[in-house]
């Protein structure tokens, strides 16, 4: 996953410190001036040949250069174990923040959907049509209660003019509305 790959390593808070070795000669003219003899006794004798290469002053360099690396290579990796913990909590709290984006992401795609229905439903064709059916209905229930009127004869005439009016207000005002929708050319 995302959260299990390797962070990189955070920018130092120091400058780096680029220590140079220095440079070992590749010949050694000191050895030039000495005897055939003094050489091979040089050779022969490994305690003398370590004391001669020890005590040349590049030799010196190089080895406290070696030894600062090492001392500089042992803080960096302390100051890394103890910036460990912190990195950890950085990075649970980059799983949690992570888990809230996906989180709030799906609340979103669910919100947006609820809208798109909203507006579908509220769309102004949609409207229009809904009168046209609602229009469409009190017009025959209007028609249902004139038959049921005339079969049944003139003795409820209070009650069929109420409910007639009624649905005929309806069919009024669900006219007007459709009509002021047409002329906006919805």
């Amino acid at each position: 996953q995302w959260y299990q790959r390797r962070v990189p390593a955070p920018a130092p808070t120091q400058p780096a410190r680029h220590s140079h070795a220095p440079q070992i000669p590749l010949s050694f003219p000191e050895l030039y001036s000495m005897s055939k003899e003094d050489l091979e006794k040089l050779m022969d004798d490994e305690a003398a040949l370590m004391e001669y290469f020890e005590n040349r002053e590049d030799i010196k360099r190089l080895q406290e250069a070696r030894k600062k690396t090492v001392e500089r290579n042992e803080e960096l990796a302390t100051e890394n174990l103890s910036l460990k913990p912190l990195l950890e909590e950085k990075q649970q709290q980059l799983i949690e923040l992570y888990g809230e984006l996906e989180s709030k992401r799906s609340e979103l795609s669910d919100l947006q959907q609820q809208q798109q229905a909203l507006a579908d439903h509220y769309a102004p064709h949609n409207i229009l049509a809904r009168l046209k059916i609602a229009a469409s209905e009190i017009e025959e229930e209007s028609e249902a209660i004139a038959e049921n009127f005339l079969k049944w004869g003139h003795s409820n005439r209070g009650i069929f003019l109420k409910a007639i009016f009624r649905k005929k207000h309806c069919v009024t005002a669900d006219g007007q509305k459709r009509r002021k929708m047409e002329r906006m050319g919805i």
